[in-house]
């Protein structure tokens, strides 16, 4: 009989697993598996002993456990699982019922008449209501009664009410009393009739225009608040209310938002006030000094704003992610500039924007300058009068054809992906310019029954004005268009497939072609770049045989440059770029030092170029590089996005994310200047 108990009490112990939730599913199943095993092995033995009552009442024990067993299990959210919501029905013992939860008529105010409930939140509720000495229409904000045992959610409650009622300002909401008394608690401000900004951006978005004017109204109101010490330290969509008939005619009138939620704002010198257990503050808004739990002033605010006004003009918030890796990029990583993510949004807000969201607050612009710089337009583009641009094809559907400045700031977007006249099939494989600002353009996108261009010829306003070399095997057809130079009135296509380069004038007609699948002197076995040189030289980076050959404008063959692994060896050095300056001296990548190796125009060596590999970028694709006429390098690793930028004599100046991996590049001469 000692056996049968220790069983029983095992089953117990089994029932007891069972009603404190300790499981998945698949732990509720494994657990009355066992159950059932003990309670038919105790059962069987109690049977054997002639104790017919005991075993039917273990057997029935297991039946109600194992028909509740699963149910129970499945109703707690275990540390490694996500809640999920689980339906479980349940039988109220008998007894008198719960009340129901108060109604809103249930909500009695001695100087306030409760309408109707107007909005809710993780803390309380908004009630509209009508004051009973006037008649006025307000807004109630009432805390939940679970926080009022909180002294500081009671504290920073109604240090909203006070800080609001020391504004006056068309743009913030205005507070006409409150009281914090038992059985009273709430603050009555003014009713807005409208809808928050949050739910404004998620239906019709506002036009850069009413965008601005809704930046200006918010830069005014936070500098109203600024003169009296007071940060409010939670910009954010949910926190402006937008109001009905807010724009007539695209105009904002005033007072047609209002900045609200005062809830966390304080004064500068008290700024660590928290909730009990929660952190103060949006993160996907939060400056990064805020997101380290440093002392946060009117800078901050500035910083917020300017996220406010990220989402306005991009339709997406700077950064996204959990709460955690939010606040990670916050503190160490720019988000994309929003003249990148929308190529629509002017360029000088788009500066504006990336100046407020500065990291160092030292850098950020005041309120002041926010407004002079709004008031004083940022509708507009500067017009770009630049004499050298930098063409990027890009793997971006918008602006996969673009024009930025030599300081890497994206100026105009000339083409996107798209069909029909206005766009392109493909992002181009390669690029090249002549001295009249038109920009020549290779495609690899081949479509059947189409008999449309692989090369692409662009006037400076990006129209297209010819399209030549179509697909195929015959003169003057391309298989594969890799690279193209344009030098003394003639346009050089590199065909990979082909291992020929395909020679045509200026309007497309069909000149010669030179070269052949073979190893050196005129032949190639995997020719990747053409360049051209100002004299009208010729040279052919072979990454197959591991040399850039020379040749003539028609194609005759000169010599070539390669490099040995070491003086002992005649083995080569791999070779992923080419290049020509406007002097004539020539630059090859040599993938095994890591380096751009100079060669002057008579020969002899000149300045290396570190290149620095980065994580992340494609390995053993080539580089992608242009110089300038002060001797500049720009190289960027095709496929990747990060442009770094040499001096004359060899040292880093500058390393650029351009956010869009870079297919394709060369620098083009403008001599109109275009107005966007």
């Amino acid at each position: 009989m000692l056996l049968n108990d220790l069983l029983l009490a095992a089953l117990f112990v089994v029932g007891l697993l069972l009603t404190v939730r300790l499981g998945e599913r698949f732990l509720s199943l494994l657990v009355s598996v066992l159950a059932l095993a003990l309670a038919t092995l105790v059962g069987w033995l109690s049977l054997q002993a002639g104790q017919l009552d005991r075993a039917q009442g273990v057997w029935v024990t297991v039946a109600v456990l194992l028909g509740s067993g699963p149910v129970v299990l499945g109703t707690l959210p275990l540390p490694w699982r996500a809640a999920r919501p689980v339906r479980m029905q349940r039988t109220s013992p008998p007894g008198p019922s719960r009340p129901p939860a108060p109604t809103v008529p249930d909500l009695h105010f001695q100087d306030y008449e409760v309408l109707d409930r107007i909005g809710i939140g993780g803390m309380g509720s908004v009630y509209r209501a009508r004051r009973r000495v006037d008649g006025r229409i307000v807004a109630l904000k009432v805390p939940q009664e679970k926080y009022l045992a909180d002294t500081k959610f009671v504290k920073r409650f109604y240090r909203e009410a006070e800080v609001l009622r020391r504004f006056n300002h068309p743009n913030i909401v205005r507070v006409f009393d409150y009281r914090m008394e038992d059985p009273e608690h709430y603050i009555a401000m003014e009713f807005l009739d409208g809808e928050s900004l949050e739910a404004r951006l998620e239906g019709d978005r506002l036009s850069f225009a009413e965008s601005v004017q809704v930046l200006r109204a918010l830069a005014d109101a936070l500098r109203h608040i600024h003169r009296q010490n007071v940060v409010h330290r939670d910009i954010k969509p949910a926190n402006v209310m937008v109001l009905k008939d807010a724009f007539t005619n695209g105009q904002l009138r005033e007072g047609g938002v209002k900045l609200m939620d005062f809830g966390i704002a304080v004064g500068r010198v008290q700024t660590r006030l928290t909730m009990t257990g929660g952190r103060v503050g949006t993160p996907i808004y939060m400056a990064p000094e805020q997101a380290k739990g440093q002392r946060v002033d009117a800078r901050s605010d500035v910083y917020s704003l300017g996220l406010l006004a990220y989402e306005l003009v991009t339709g997406e918030t700077a950064f996204k992610g959990s709460y955690e890796a939010v606040v990670h990029q916050q503190v160490f990583e720019a988000p994309k500039p929003p003249k990148q993510v929308n190529i629509e949004v002017p360029g000088r807000l788009s500066d504006l924007i990336l100046h407020m969201i500065e990291k160092d607050p030292a850098s950020r612009p005041t309120l002041d300058e926010v407004i002079a710089r709004l008031d004083a337009g940022v509708l507009a583009d500067d017009v770009f009068m630049d004499p050298v641009a930098l063409a990027l094809g890009v793997g971006e559907k918008r602006a996969a054809l673009r024009l930025l400045d030599l300081r890497g700031k994206l100026r105009v977007g000339l083409r996107d992906l798209a069909g029909g006249e206005s766009g392109l099939p493909s992002v181009p494989s390669a690029l090249a310019g002549d001295e009249d600002g038109y920009l020549y353009l290779t495609l690899l996108d081949f479509r059947s029954g189409h008999r449309s261009g692989l090369v692409r010829k662009l006037a400076p306003d990006g129209r297209e004005v010819a399209s030549f070399g179509p697909y195929g095997l015959r003169d003057g057809e391309l298989l594969q268009p890799v690279s193209i130079a344009v030098a003394g009135g003639q346009v050089y296509v590199l065909d990979a497939e082909a291992c020929q380069v395909v020679v045509y004038d200026r309007g497309g007609q069909f000149l010669r072609r030179f070269g052949g699948r073979g190893s050196g002197r005129g032949r190639f076995e995997k020719p990747r770049t053409v360049v051209a040189a100002p004299q009208g030289e010729l040279y052919v980076l072979d990454s197959g045989a591991r040399e850039v050959q020379r040749f003539t404008p028609l194609g005759e063959y000169l010599g070539r440059y390669a490099f040995r692994r070491d003086r002992s060896s005649e083995a080569l050095r791999d070779l992923d770029g080419l290049s020509v300056d406007p002097g004539g001296a020539v630059y090859i990548v040599d993938s095994v030092a890591r380096k751009v190796r100079r060669i002057e125009p008579d020969g002899t060596p000149g300045p290396a170029f570190t290149l620095e590999p980065l994580v992340g970028e494609p390995e053993g694709a080539p580089w992608l590089l242009q110089v300038s006429a002060e001797g500049h390098l720009y190289a960027v690793r095709q496929g990747g996005q990060v442009l770094r930028t040499y001096s004359a004599a060899g040292d880093l100046i500058a390393s650029r994310d351009m956010y869009a991996p870079v297919q394709a590049m060369t620098l083009l001469t403008r001599p109109v200047p275009v107005e966007v």
